[in-house]
């Protein structure tokens, strides 16, 4: 109850939650097309990868390039 109120005292907080709602859309859609996955490492590995195509899409960043320079980090000597 202490937070319901704050973006009335806080200026630049939202009242409500759009944002954050169209932010995960198009994670929600795909696992309303896809079904879903069928194991513990499957959800794992599509939260990580939604999230990142989420991230870079916030940064203006490929995620095709950054997964490739984080392959390229991983296997370096």
């Amino acid at each position: 109850m202490d937070a319901l109120f704050t973006f009335l005292i806080e200026e630049g907080v939202e009242p409500t939650n759009n944002f954050a709602e169209r932010m995960i859309c198009f994670a929600v859609l795909w696992r309303k097309r896809s079904k879903g996955t069928r194991s513990e490492k499957g959800k794992r590995w599509v939260e990580r990868i939604l999230s990142l195509r989420q991230t870079c899409r916030l940064q203006g960043k490929s995620t095709f390039e950054v997964l490739v320079a984080a392959m390229a980090s991983y296997f370096k000597d």
